[in-house]
């Protein structure tokens, strides 16, 4: 299995993962004697998640781009489509919670924090993720 192939299904795995997260009506988090629920009532701890969330969607998108073999996956312009399918996609989850996640609804906040979290992955992926590729 080559490594694009690997990263290929670590995108699938991110994006399956932030929707079956962000899928979880609201009211799941409304018992407050579960160890989820006590983290979840911390002060914009929803945000931080959203943030992780897209962060890490943005790292596997940058990733599999660079595992690619052809170079116009490796320019900044193909990271600039990374960052904008990642934020486009934040946006469809919200209208997706909105309308048919029970409990769940509609945030510019969650927007803005999906996008601050893919946008935070860049200089992260700068300044780690290339030293980790020259190590494969």
């Amino acid at each position: 299995m080559t490594h694009s192939t690997k990263t290929l299904f670590w995108v699938i795995a991110e994006c399956v993962l932030v929707f079956v997260l962000l899928s979880l009506p609201g009211d799941e988090f409304s018992d407050h004697t579960s160890w989820i629920s006590k983290i979840m009532a911390l002060p914009f701890a929803d945000k931080v998640v959203h943030m992780g969330l897209f962060g890490s969607l943005a790292l596997s998108l940058f990733f599999h781009f660079e595992m690619l073999t052809d170079t116009r996956y490796k320019t900044t312009r193909a990271k600039a489509i990374a960052l904008i399918i990642c934020i486009l996609y934040g946006i469809g989850m919200e209208y997706y919670q909105k309308y048919y996640v029970p409990s769940r609804g509609f945030d510019v906040l969650d927007m803005l924090a999906d996008a601050i979290g893919a946008l935070c992955a860049l200089p992260l992926f700068e300044l780690l993720g290339k030293k980790l590729l020259k190590k494969l």
